[in-house]
């Protein structure tokens, strides 16, 4: 399909554009059978945003995934302009404000700053954090069970986890979590103005101020203070600015992300007691609890999307996409191709799985994405095997959901009982 099939070019054609996010099934994180049907009909896309007009949107996972490697496919700076999003806020003059960070400046200096800051996300760092992990899980249940049921898993548990790691990688004291939660809560808002996330902003700077400032002075054995010696030794190589909006980025992707996704799988599958009996039987078994942990990443929706931005002209598949286009690369799209995943509405953990898109591709890919893993290993370990009769207390329709104004969506509470 052209790119002159693809572009509105008038009212009328403007009307017939399908409109973004599809919306999922009534109080359920079904997906839309729209994707499919875009599938079917126009791989690449052309769709309606929320804010800022039209993008292209692929649905198949060869372009999605060809996507998110291809440099000619950018990060969207400030200096980008007013673009089709999802989120009514835009930020300007970010490249220069201290919310700049490593997925705004050129690949070549996104990769020398990967270089130095991903020693902390590999796979043995993540391994180094499980045992504290384990202990705080299980704290946390030892704390349900002292209440008794009903518990609500998101509040009780699944937020714990990520706030605790995030806390140590940075150095924030563990009581003060509650003000950088509001932070991460603004930065993934959709409805927030640009004023309101700006503002959010420097409040988050100034409560890293005297955090960033002890790493200076005396950097510890966490993220700061790699960065800090880095400096020590003559590699400039984030600044102090960079250094902020580093640190607002890993807490605005961490708080949400893990606490979410585990939050949404648990919605999913504890209405599934026969998939909750397969996943006890392999928590013993790590290759197969790792399999099993990727089959639940890839089923789970979290959020809508990331948007890329074209810098020269890309051909995804037969769709030509000139420069200057946003791309929004919709991962549960990619996640649920039946052509790379057969059956892909159905929870297989013996599934042969093919590299899930969850956590994008190419330099971009999310950083904290082993540390992700681990966490979500730990939490549902813990959880079945400390409360093997865990289920849900209520229907699943009484389960409150969250208002539609974020960029993750799903349950805002999740009480189960044991």
């Amino acid at each position: 399909m052209s790119k002159e099939q693809l572009t509105p070019t008038s009212e009328a054609s403007q009307e017939e554009l399908p409109t973004y996010p599809f919306p999922f099934a009534d109080h359920s994180l079904q997906l839309s059978e729209e994707y499919d049907r875009q599938r079917q009909k126009c791989p690449v896309a052309r769709v309606h945003m929320p804010y800022g007009g039209d993008a292209f949107m692929p649905t198949r996972y060869e372009e999605i995934a060809q996507a998110f490697a291809d440099p000619k496919c950018g990060a969207i700076r400030a200096s980008d302009g007013d673009v089709p999003r999802l989120e009514a806020g835009h930020v300007t003059g970010v490249e220069d404000s201290a919310a700049a960070s490593i997925f705004a400046v050129s690949d070549a200096r996104h990769n020398k700053l990967r270089r130095v800051i991903g020693p902390a996300f590999t796979v043995p760092a993540a391994n180094k954090l499980r045992s504290r992990v384990a202990e705080v899980t299980h704290a946390l249940v030892d704390a349900m069970e002292r209440k008794g049921p009903p518990a609500d898993l998101f509040e009780d548990y699944a937020i714990q986890v990520p706030m605790t790691v995030l806390c140590e990688m940075l150095g924030i004291p563990r009581e003060e979590e509650h003000l950088y939660r509001e932070s991460a809560r603004m930065l993934v808002s959709t409805t927030a103005s640009a004023q309101e996330k700006q503002a959010q902003g420097m409040k988050l700077m100034h409560y890293l101020t005297p955090i960033i400032q002890e790493a200076q002075t005396n950097p510890r054995d966490n993220i700061l203070g790699l960065l800090v010696r880095a400096r020590e030794k003559g590699d400039e190589v984030m600044t102090e600015t960079e250094m902020y909006g580093f640190a607002m980025a890993v807490i605005g992707a961490g708080f949400e992300t893990v606490s979410t996704t585990f939050t949404n799988s648990a919605f999913i599958l504890l209405q599934q007691p026969e998939l909750v009996a397969q996943l006890r039987a392999h928590l013993e078994q790590p290759d197969q609890l790792a399999r099993a942990i990727e089959e639940i990443l890839r089923i789970t929706p979290i959020g809508h999307g990331r948007p890329r931005i074209t810098r020269e002209p890309v051909q995804l598949g037969e769709t030509t996409i000139p420069a200057g286009e946003v791309v929004f690369l919709a991962t549960h799209a990619a996640n649920y191709d039946s052509s790379v995943f057969p059956d892909a509405r159905e929870i297989r953990f013996d599934r042969d799985l093919q590299p899930i898109l969850s956590f994008g591709r190419g330099i971009h890919a999310c950083l904290g994405q082993q540390i992700a893993r681990m966490e979500l290993q730990i939490l549902w370990q813990t959880l079945l095997t400390r409360l093997p009769s865990v289920r849900l207390a209520v229907a699943p329709s009484e389960v409150p959901w969250r208002a539609d104004e974020a960029l993750t969506f799903g349950p805002e509470h999740l009480p189960v009982t044991w």
